[in-house]
């Protein structure tokens, strides 16, 4: 047993994950955590809010077609669509079957269901279609794509001439404090890397689409570390993608969840840079 499932808080890593390898994990981890993640989804709600008014403001202004969301969850954004997008057809997905089926209960017992909704597994970094959605939304699940660029090129090419897709992530800068904390006791930083706003431009410079970006950022209060570790897993969010550092040893994670609280007084803050994304394809 690794020194980090003693803590209850760390990551696990296989070395030589693959990509298939990382997506299964990742929807085992959000699957196992389907039932509790909105109790602990502060970023993730923050971030659908402001989703979902964006999408009403482009609402109007959309070409005729149906709307996704990839990364749908438990439907904290999901919920909102219906009532935005009336008369549209909406596909809701999600690489996890339990958030599939907790996004269907949620949607149902609001009493929001329509013949027009469905639902599906589907990885959407590898979305195959082209030219066929009027919109497309995606709270919190593009950091999660092994390769992103691409990914992003694909989901461009599957938005009408004059389709938007709309985008948050936990971006470059979040939760930064943990980096410095990891620095200040000599400790490895388990953090998974996440997207820039440069890296995410790039994705689409041979594309015809126009590009915005923006950001929010977050601050959260923990009573310890080994709370907000907790509150990483319990949104699924501690799956390591395998490219960040090895998981830390029993010495090293005791040394960090002490260390942090002695510079603390009265708890811990801790910052998600929430990270915005709209694209538009030209018509």
């Amino acid at each position: 047993m690794l020194a980090s499932d003693r803590t209850g808080v760390a990551f696990t890593v296989c070395p030589a994950m693959t990509t298939q390898g990382l997506k299964e994990r990742v929807a085992e981890s959000f699957s196992r955590r389907a039932t509790i993640y909105d109790d602990h989804a502060r970023e993730q709600r923050i971030a659908a809010s402001a989703l979902a008014e964006c999408a009403g403001q482009y609402a109007a202004g959309l070409p005729e077609g149906p709307v996704l969301e990839m990364g749908c969850g438990t439907g904290l954004l999901s919920v909102e669509l219906p009532a935005i997008f009336p008369g549209r057809d909406l596909e809701f997905t999600d690489v996890s079957p339990a958030m599939i089926a907790y996004c269907r209960e949620k949607i149902a017992a609001a009493g929001i269901a329509h013949p027009g909704i469905r639902y599906t597994v589907l990885d959407g970094e590898r979305l195959a279609c082209e030219e066929h959605y009027a919109m497309i939304c995606a709270n919190f699940s593009m950091h999660w794509f092994t390769d992103l660029a691409a990914g992003l090129r694909r989901i461009a090419r599957a938005l009408k001439p004059g389709g938007k897709l709309l985008c948050s992530y936990p971006g470059a800068g979040s939760y930064r404090e943990w980096h410095r904390q990891c620095e200040s006791l000599h400790v490895p930083c388990t953090a998974n890397p996440l997207p820039d706003h440069p890296s995410v431009a790039r994705a689409f410079v041979h594309e015809a689409v126009e590009v915005r970006q923006w950001e929010q950022e977050l601050v959260m209060r923990f009573s310890t570390a080994h709370a907000f570790l907790r509150h990483l897993k319990c949104t699924g969010a501690g799956t390591p993608t395998g490219w960040g550092a090895p998981p830390l040893a029993l010495s090293q994670m005791r040394k960090l969840l002490r260390g942090w609280v002695e510079h603390a007084s009265g708890g811990i803050e801790v910052t998600c840079v929430i990270h915005f994304l709209a694209v538009e394809r030209s018509g």
